[in-house]
């Protein structure tokens, strides 16, 4: 299925953007001795990609900016996606791209969204934030876990200094990041999603960045829902297809059931359950079977949509 492409003005995109004051230079820190863990961050790569480093601007890639609602620009984040891992990864880097504006230091991004009955989804802007995004799940805490859990706001502007996170917090300062925000949207009841942004710099944000970045969020929820709510419409299509498929496969079975022993269409059915009882397998399978027994081989059951 292809996604419409929607567009918004550049002076929109724009509009009521503020650079916030040049902060100090770099804090030097130190890091935590050797700790056990789950997973490991490394230090040190040869050539890293511009995103995976800290302090690196990240990576600018030909993302679409979003379509202009009644309350503002709401960030596409279908258009270009393949799935909504893509559109999570969208999201991950509009909101870096928005956070390092607002804050006037280089940001990047991990998101993370949580669905009743299915497996966490993470996404960032690089490795590091991904597998930092990643790591929360297993050790149980950090700022997309504590956004989501709380109050819906962690900030942590000089994490050498600050004791929260006792596991999480040494993977943070392997990473290099002095400072990190986490976030959560509003989404429907049963999803649940968060946006974590991470600064090499101390003090990276301030109340109004903060206050800034919340509005972000609350476009960009609106955004994702639109994204669950095309990826909910594209698997129940895939299961109709499915679903009919698999009931004509069934129906021209009992045809030739019917001819074969000259009964009746429940007989057919009949006959196709007992089989699939017997073999532990579904009626499709025992159907298809059937079918490429035929002279002809089995006939085309593919539906377009």
């Amino acid at each position: 299925m292809k996604y419409s492409r929607s567009e918004a003005s550049q002076a929109h995109a724009s509009a009521g953007r503020r650079p916030a004051p040049a902060h100090p230079a770099q804090h030097t820190t130190q890091h935590a001795a050797p700790h056990p863990g789950p997973a490991a961050i490394p230090d040190r790569r040869p050539n890293p990609a511009p995103g995976d480093r800290p302090g690196a601007e990240p990576a600018a890639k030909a993302f679409p900016i979003g379509l202009v609602g009644a309350d503002g620009l709401i960030p596409d984040l279908v258009t270009g996606a393949k799935d909504l891992s893509g559109s999570l990864e969208i999201l991950a880097h509009l909101g870096a791209a928005t956070l390092s504006r607002l804050a006037g230091v280089p940001i990047e991004s991990a998101v993370a969204l949580v669905r009743a009955k299915r497996s966490r989804a993470t996404a960032g802007t690089g490795t590091r934030t991904a597998t930092l995004a990643r790591l929360e799940n297993e050790v149980g805490e950090g700022p997309l876990t504590e956004a989501l859990t709380g109050t819906g706001t962690a900030a942590m502007n000089h994490v050498a200094s600050d004791f929260r996170w006792g596991l999480y917090r040494p993977y943070l300062q392997d990473a290099g990041f002095d400072s990190v925000l986490g976030l959560r949207l509003s989404l429907d009841e049963g999803t649940e999603a968060a946006l974590a942004f991470f600064a090499a710099n101390p003090q990276a944000f301030p109340q109004h960045v903060i206050a800034e970045a919340r509005s972000f969020t609350d476009l960009a929820s609106r955004g994702l829902r639109l994204a669950l709510e095309l990826e909910s419409a594209t698997t129940r299509a895939s299961d109709l297809q499915s679903a009919l498929e698999s009931r004509t496969s069934i129906d021209i079975a009992c045809g030739v059931i019917m001819a074969q022993n000259r009964c009746s269409y429940n007989d057919a059915i009949a006959i196709i359950a007992k089989a699939s009882s017997h073999r532990n397998i579904k009626l499709r399978k025992v159907a298809e079977g059937i079918l490429a027994n035929l002279p002809g081989g089995a006939p085309d059951t593919h539906f377009e949509h």
